[in-house]
């Protein structure tokens, strides 16, 4: 059967071909016309229609037509969801143009392309050889089949803070958040995204991430020390002797497992950074060779010449077979991995073996060139004795970029009440290594020595730290300075807008929840301030009336107790009569205190008191009361 050629056309109001080329998944193509007719071994001009119209690549072939679903990479790359099943071809991209597109206007002025379909509704057109070969023979001359890989820095990089403290009033979920941020942070997505997912389906991530020791979760309280958290002496009885040992605190032990990992991932870039210098020096050289006079031609394995035509951009070649005038590319990249591949092997593999290995149609010329690379290098290496590129000296970690950190396991310490413990004695030195410019491989990168391993110490800059702080319990003014410095502060107040979407209950027996917490906390910012209010988090289980009593007794008012120092009277002024009474009035000055001349003694007498209504009697107008003072 001979080879037919086809035009596969792609409308970028469905598919983003350009992108697809570009991320190198279009491993597939839908047909919907002459599904009979195209066959394995045809080749195929993929054209872009609308207005960047152009020819992004050329392919060939290799399956029948067949209904088969899209694969899960190609399919991000459709802007319409396509059928599950549906008749497609399996396409290999001999050519892939995305970045020097064959546009209409570089098509040869020839009558090739007076009856050339792209443009023309539809997707599948039959194409001539003339024009499949006029395309490719453009792709030749104008060097347009490799551009060098751009030196990326890590695609959408999400730049979480290293280190991070949520601080709010109490029941504002500052503790739920640090799931979210943990697995922002590990996973290298936004905080948004992460939050649209089931709340089940992160906690399960979250607890295989700390089983694999990738999140850990510490409590500060007041005797949590610098020996708990970095390391100290421990003493243990083995065979009833004490001993004293050195433990290392759980900052340590995450500290050094995240340095690991930065180290291996260093050291793997190292090795492909020298892999890749020693291979330019010597492609460098041996171009220079192949334009000397010394240079004749290149041999094939069938022992046939193959005549160099000319040294393109970037390093690529153009070579031609004896007695044929066709002209092939030899991409240096391709070369590249076929170096490094057969490097410490003699024996080269057939050309049935390397097409496949390549994905090229030109296997013998490759093999020609690499077989003169191979015997040019060791007279090469003779010669210029060249010496390691990287260094032999000890290594070290110098600036780490973002394309080793890309390749390093990311690691969450959760610090939760932070500002329960004492956190200048707790973090002792580590108040200055943790800042992002004196994390290791950071242009100011700082190291100490342990008090008490005496060994040097750094903090890698894959460890991620997230603390939480109740604003309620204590002030985040209290907290040290020198660490205030070093955090970032992201702010969580109440929230009552999500309690008709997430709570369990919106209303409760007629008491609407998210406006009686919003009365709340309005009235505890007048008369406190906004780090003393009521958090959603208390509203959120409630299913029942019995519950919101609950809540209300055992949780809400001795909270609101404590903010007051106890004064019952500005709890009322928050909650109502409903809550608080006046308590009625057992005498004057002479019957209630003791017998004592005291100027303001019957002030005191006469100052009001007052007392908590009973639970037992709280109905649903209790609550109501909060936010509707005339509700009956």
């Amino acid at each position: 059967m001979s080879t037919q050629h086809w035009l596969f056309q792609a409308n970028p109001k469905v598919f983003q071909l350009q992108q697809a080329l570009r991320a190198e998944v279009l491993d597939s193509f839908t047909v919907r016309s002459h599904k009979d007719k195209i066959h394995p071994g045809d080749k195929v001009i993929l054209w872009l229609s609308g207005k960047n119209a152009a020819c992004y690549g050329l392919a060939e072939v290799t399956s029948d037509v067949q209904e088969q679903p899209i694969g899960e990479a190609e399919k991000a790359y459709f802007l319409e969801v396509p059928p599950n099943n549906q008749p497609r071809v399996q396409i290999r991209i001999l050519y892939n143009l995305w970045d020097r597109p064959i546009t209409p206007d570089l098509l040869p002025d020839s009558s090739i392309f007076e009856e050339f379909n792209a443009g023309l509704p539809g997707t599948n057109f039959k194409a001539s050889k003339a024009q499949y070969d006029a395309i490719e023979q453009l792709v030749v001359q104008h060097d347009v089949v490799h551009e060098p890989e751009p030196e990326y820095e890590t695609p959408d990089w999400i730049g979480h803070p290293l280190n991070l403290i949520l601080y709010g009033p109490p029941g504002t979920g500052k503790t739920y958040q640090t799931v979210n941020h943990a697995l922002a942070v590990i996973e290298n997505r936004s905080l948004e995204e992460i939050e649209l997912e089931d709340r089940t389906i992160l906690r399960k991530r979250f607890n295989q991430y700390v089983s694999a020791g990738q999140i850990a979760f510490v409590s500060f309280h007041p005797s949590f020390s610098y020996e708990d958290f970095v390391e100290g002496i421990r003493a243990e009885t083995r065979n009833g002797q004490i001993h004293y040992s050195i433990q290392q605190g759980i900052f340590k032990t995450m500290a050094l497992e995240a340095r690991r990992c930065l180290y291996e991932a260093y050291l793997e870039d190292q090795s492909v950074q020298q892999q890749t210098i020693a291979f330019n020096q010597l492609y460098s050289a041996f171009l220079q060779y192949l334009k000397s006079s010394a240079f004749s031609h290149f041999v094939a394995p069938s022992k046939k010449p193959v005549f160099l035509h000319r040294v393109l951009r970037f390093g690529n070649l153009a070579v031609r077979t004896a007695q044929s005038f066709a002209v092939k590319m030899v991409e240096k990249s391709v070369l590249q991995k076929l170096y490094h591949q057969l490097k410490d092997s003699d024996q080269h593999p057939s050309p049935s073996d390397l097409k496949a290995l390549i994905n090229r149609d030109n296997p013998s010329a490759y093999l020609a060139v690499l077989i003169a690379l191979k015997a040019f290098e060791s007279d090469y290496l003779q010669e210029q004795h060249p010496t390691d590129p990287v260094g032999n000296a000890q290594l070290e970690l110098p600036h780490i970029s973002r394309r080793i950190l890309a390749k390093c396991k990311r690691y969450v310490l959760i610090m939760d009440e932070l500002n329960r413990g004492n956190t200048s004695a707790i973090f002792g030195e580590l108040i200055s290594l943790i800042e992002a410019d004196k994390r290791e491989g950071a242009r100011e990168a700082m190291s100490t020595v342990l008090p008490y391993s005496k060994t040097y110490f750094s903090v890698p800059p894959n460890l991620y730290l997230v603390g939480t702080m109740n604003t309620a319990d204590r002030s985040t003014e209290v907290l040290d300075l020198a660490l205030r410095r070093r955090f970032a502060f992201r702010q969580m107040l109440p929230r009552p807008e999500i309690i008709p979407h997430k709570a369990r209950q919106a209303i409760i027996a007629g008491v609407d929840l998210q406006k009686m917490l919003r009365c709340i906390n309005q009235r505890l910012v007048y008369l406190l301030d906004e780090e003393h209010q009521i958090g959603h988090a208390y509203l959120m289980e409630v299913v029942q009336l019995d519950d919101l009593i609950q809540v209300f007794e055992n949780r809400i008012i001795p909270l609101l107790q404590t903010y007051f120092f106890n004064d019952l009277g500005k709890v009322g002024l928050v909650l109502g009569r409903s809550f608080v009474q006046k308590a009625p009035q057992t005498g004057d000055s002479g019957t209630i205190f003791a017998s004592f001349d005291h100027p303001y003694s019957g002030e005191f007498a006469e100052r009001q008191q007052y007392v908590l209504t009973n639970p037992e009697k709280w109905d649903e107008s209790t609550f109501i009361q909060i936010y509707d003072p005339s509700y009956q």
